[in-house]
């Protein structure tokens, strides 16, 4: 018979979860070549290539620029930091070598966009509302037959005295 026993299936079971286990590690794990080419590239991107001043070091295709990107992934395995690296390029060729600023991080400014946003945003809704709640007002003045019924004052009791007389001699 093909049936197994029941200790059969569960070893093969128990297997095919170790298995999987280890290649969802093996994927998840990343080698140093991957972090330092990670890094490289987020250097590359930082700077532009001298010869032309136009496109970034990763994109830019010259021997120049390749030369540098090849410069940058060796001092990157000898250990050198990012900034060092950066710094060096822009001793060696000047300020206009980087394509974002030194000190300035274009994603720093996300949550300061975000918060600016948020407040113009509730400042609309709040004044939405205001809107709305005087509508809400004047709607509730109105009467069911279209009239607009507006609070009392002292003429108002004095001109109902002087209806009523009109309807009496009536």
């Amino acid at each position: 018979m093909l049936v197994k026993s029941g200790s059969g299936v569960f070893a093969h079971l128990l297997v095919a979860v170790v298995l999987g286990a280890l290649a969802a590690c093996e994927s998840g794990s990343r080698s140093d070549s991957e972090v330092r080419a990670d890094r490289a590239l987020a250097l590359e991107i930082r700077l532009l290539a001298p010869c032309c001043w136009v496109q970034t070091l990763d994109v830019h295709e010259s021997a120049e620029a390749s030369s540098l990107r090849a410069e940058i992934r060796t001092r990157l395995a000898r250990g050198e930091s990012a900034a060092a690296i950066e710094d060096d390029f822009a001793d060696r060729f000047g300020e206009r070598i980087r394509a974002v600023p030194k000190g300035r991080e274009p994603r720093n400014a996300v949550p300061e966009i975000v918060g600016i946003a948020m407040l113009v945003s509730a400042l609309g809704i709040f004044l939405l509302a205001r809107v709305w709640t005087r509508r809400t007002r004047a709607e509730d003045r109105v009467a069911d037959d279209g009239a607009i019924s507006v609070p009392k004052d002292a003429y108002d009791d004095q001109l109902d005295d002087e209806l009523r007389r009109i309807d009496d001699n009536s």
